[in-house]
């Protein structure tokens, strides 16, 4: 009777040290709840559906009780990407997948190089935007009016780096330059120093030599206010 006795306090201790060893650690499925949650506080208003990947293997119970997420150095937010967790001042590096699909932009038809591009020459595809270019056009607006610097392929996704806004004035073209000043305006001639579209800032040189900074309009003048 002692040995069973004995038995069921020593069953019963093991039983309460386990719980409480229990509750001590951070569940595994718990963290990686949290980290889901961090990561998509990084998009607070991203309408685009994102799914968060944990790459790293990790122990089902790791000592943590307030862990802390942060992002090492992750210019593209999209694909692989670091993040730092720190856990009772222990680090663990974690390697996380951010799959995020959603709306971008692609050519409609065969785009010849040197194009003006208009709404007609563009879709709009949906698709997983982590294995597009970090630089992929995500609005019409956004490419309307550019040009095409190579000969676009149709559904061929748009990046900044294959347009250029329309030049309004081009290197080294004479311009009319307006000074606006206090209750006085003066129309001058100049000459472009670089390439300039609409609202663009230009540095332009007169007559005398002199480098001034100004804004060009839409009738591709200089606008320069004192």
């Amino acid at each position: 009777m002692k040995m069973i006795i004995y038995l069921f306090l020593l069953f019963t201790s093991f039983t309460v040290n386990s719980i409480g060893t229990t509750v001590q650690k951070f569940n595994f499925f718990d963290l990686t709840q949290q980290l889901n949650i961090f990561l998509k506080q990084q998009y607070p208003s991203n309408k685009d559906h994102i799914s968060i990947i944990l790459r790293t293997p990790l122990k089902k119970n790791i000592s943590c009780k307030k862990p802390i997420f942060s992002l090492l150095n992750n210019f593209r937010k999209l694909g692989l990407i670091d993040v730092l967790l720190t856990c009772n001042k222990q680090y663990y590096y974690l390697t996380v997948e951010i799959q995020s699909e959603g709306e971008y932009i692609a050519a409609n038809r065969k785009i010849p190089r040197g194009t003006i591009i208009k709404e007609s020459d563009l879709k709009v595809l949906i698709g997983r935007l982590d294995k597009l270019p970090n630089n992929t056009f995500r609005n019409k607006k956004d490419v309307i009016n550019r040009v095409n610097l190579r000969d676009f392929l149709p559904l061929q996704p748009i990046t900044s780096l294959m347009t250029h806004p329309f030049w309004i004035i081009k290197v080294n073209q004479q311009v009319t330059v307006i000074i606006n000043g206090h209750n006085f305006t003066i129309f001058s001639r100049a000459k472009s120093l670089s390439n300039g579209a609409i609202h663009e800032n230009i540095r332009v040189q007169t007559k005398t030599g002199k480098i001034i900074n100004g804004i060009i309009n839409q009738n591709g003048e200089v606008i320069v206010s004192l």
